[in-house]
């Protein structure tokens, strides 16, 4: 059920992707450089979901009753958008729809931390990214055609029948994943003694020690501290902030989606201004999504299989490796001088996303798993700020500098700083995690 209301949400999303140029420029005469702020709202509206959904979930100690809000809050949009014929009004229907999608990404992720807590997560969020990228394959075909065939009313009538679609499942079919939690007891501990969570050191990270030497007649660890935590235990939202592995993995997101949602707004524009594909717009985030189906499954079974073999600080090489593959192959997008050129950085760039976002995603949920927390959802809404936050700061730069730079400099200058950020956060922390290893194996040795 997680990965269908993923489709949702991202096919509502999804929906006005390649109509939006032709909505805000053509029907509603709006300059192009505001374009970017149409991504921002919906970033706001995530933060604000994301945020009341975890409050609610943890504090409550309820998924099904939360995520039955987001179905409401899809209705509500899609009635908002059915209305919309003013920049305003898309701007209110952008903010609802980051609302829904807020609290609905919050809490399918939580669901899913909560009831595979026995295992890592990379293969579990690959599959269900798989169902984001089918649904980001067919959204924005699907959007054009309901567009042709009836405006902006076509598309709004099947976002309020895929509001009140997820809010009949959730009544009648989905149970409480915390229901679900109780019927494998000791699930962490299990975990621990199989070898599949790694003890963490004081700065939260993996130990260095054998997994097979894991005791385990505790199942307490320690936070970034050195408190033990036990089992249960709830770590506020402001102190998750402040662990090393939730700091980098953020960070990663922030890239990776910035960098993404700039190219979902300038890609329609270059592709009319430079390359004269207009009518390609759809087709072109189709062969995207495609691309994404097809490497998201090998890199999450690939993340699992070398975080388990070789240790948590593989996590971060991943990361980082994928962040210069987003640079390379959005600069073979930027330097590109025909269409053709330019699909095959794009499709390129869906496996270097793949490559940053399925360690960094997993990552929330492993590390709460890691320390026996109660706070899975609180956890998972920093992944979707940090989704809002790159929606929100990158996009409106690139608009606003697609007019005097061009497609090319601006993606180039983009995509350079943000990859270099990310990559320095993971070697910051591999060195973080080293000493705090060295310190932990040798405790009479000073670091400093």
């Amino acid at each position: 059920m997680s990965s269908l209301f993923l489709f949702i949400d991202t096919f509502v999303y999804s929906l006005t992707v390649a109509n939006l140029p032709d909505i805000l420029q053509t029907k509603m005469h709006i300059s192009s450089s505001n374009n970017g702020l149409i991504s921002s709202m919906f970033g706001i509206g995530v933060i604000i979901g994301s945020l009341v959904s975890a409050f609610l979930s943890d504090h409550f100690r309820v998924r099904r009753l939360v995520q039955l809000l987001a179905g409401v809050v899809y209705t509500i949009a899609g009635i908002v958008f059915f209305e919309a014929d003013h920049y305003y009004q898309m701007l209110i229907f952008k903010v609802i729809n980051g609302i829904a999608s807020g609290v609905a990404c919050t809490m399918l992720y939580t669901t899913v931390g909560d009831v595979f807590s026995a295992n890592l997560l990379g293969f579990i969020v690959a599959i269900i990214y798989l169902c984001n990228n089918i649904s980001y394959s067919i959204g924005p075909i699907c959007g054009q055609k309901l567009y042709e065939l009836n405006g902006v009313k076509g598309i709004a009538s099947l976002v309020i029948a895929l509001g009140l679609l997820e809010i009949v499942l959730l009544l009648t079919i989905v149970e409480d994943s915390l229901v679900q939690k109780e019927s494998v007891p000791h699930s962490h501990e299990l975990a621990i003694r199989s070898g599949t969570l790694p003890e963490l050191n004081e700065g939260g990270s993996q130990s260095s020690q054998s997994l097979s030497k894991i005791p385990t007649d505790s199942l307490s660890v320690k936070d970034s501290n050195g408190y033990a935590k036990d089992n249960g235990e709830s770590i506020p939202i402001w102190k998750l902030l402040l662990q090393p592995p939730v700091v980098v993995s953020a960070i990663a997101i922030i890239t990776f989606i910035g960098i993404q949602c700039t190219l979902e707004g300038l890609i329609p524009l270059h592709l009319k201004d430079k390359l004269h594909h207009s009518d390609d717009s759809g087709v072109t985030f189709v062969a995207f999504g495609v691309a994404t189906i097809v490497s998201v499954p090998f890199v999450g079974k690939i993340n699992d299989w070398m975080i388990k073999r070789y240790g948590e600080s593989v996590r971060y090489i991943l990361i980082a490796v994928g962040s210069v593959f987003l640079f390379l192959f959005t600069l073979l997008m930027a330097l590109a001088q025909r269409y053709a050129v330019m699909m095959v950085g794009y499709v390129l760039l869906a496996f270097a996303i793949s490559c940053v976002f399925v360690p960094a995603q997993s990552a929330f949920g492993d590390f709460i798993n890691y320390m026996g927390s109660d706070s899975m959802a609180q956890s998972f809404a920093i992944s979707n700020m940090s989704w809002a936050i790159g929606a929100i700061a990158l996009p409106p730069i690139g608009t606003g500098l697609y007019s005097s730079a061009g497609f090319g400099n601006t993606m180039i200058g983009i995509s350079a700083i943000a990859s270099f950020i990310c990559i320095v956060a993971c070697v910051a922390i591999l060195i973080y995690n080293r000493k705090a290893d060295h310190k932990s194996n040798n405790p009479g040795v000073s670091l400093h």
